[in-house]
């Protein structure tokens, strides 16, 4: 849960806490640091992914995703092994070989969250986890009959399918 606070330099007197700015100038958003390590684990922490301040998502990048975070990350977005590989543009086999607690590379990692950062914009945007993930697996005409997730295995795919989502919270379809 987020704590808002007015004071401005609280933050920085307690380091337990990091900020990011909401839409009033004067709040802040405080999102506890220890729930860094455990940004994947349930969809109320994917979908709130948004209100994380970069530099934790940054640094969490940085030291690696587990197995075991893909693992739950995977479960939150309804997709199979399979389906998350190609949208990493790696084989399944490197995802299995993969013991628990070891890390991708930060490359891998990069990639992981901004899918993850994808999916909690549409979460936001569709307003229902279920209507988004199905949304994502159906055919689109905007995409020429394939699915957004075919489209996730490059930079411009998953740039066109955040595109297509912010159509949809503007009202252009």
């Amino acid at each position: 849960m987020c704590i808002y606070l007015r004071a401005k330099n609280y933050y920085l007197l307690n380091q337990k806490f990091v900020t990011r700015s909401g839409n009033n100038r004067r709040a802040k958003k405080v999102v506890p640091t220890s729930s860094a390590s455990n940004l994947f684990d349930d969809y109320e922490q994917v979908a709130n992914l948004h209100a994380v301040l970069f530099t934790v998502k940054e640094n969490f990048v940085k030291a690696g995703i587990t197995k075991a975070q893909l693992t739950r990350l995977k479960n939150v977005l309804g997709v199979d092994y399979f389906t998350l590989s190609s949208m990493l543009a790696i084989t399944e086999r490197t995802i299995h070989m993969k013991k628990e607690e070891e890390t991708f590379s930060h490359i891998i990692s990069d990639r992981l969250m901004a899918i993850a950062e994808l999916y909690s914009y549409g979460y936001k945007v569709f307003g229902d986890r279920e209507r988004f993930n199905t949304w994502m697996k159906l055919p689109n005409r905007y995409f020429h009959g394939r699915t957004p997730i075919e489209l996730m295995d490059t930079q411009g795919g998953a740039r066109e399918v955040r595109h297509e989502i912010q159509r949809f919270e503007v009202g252009t379809f």
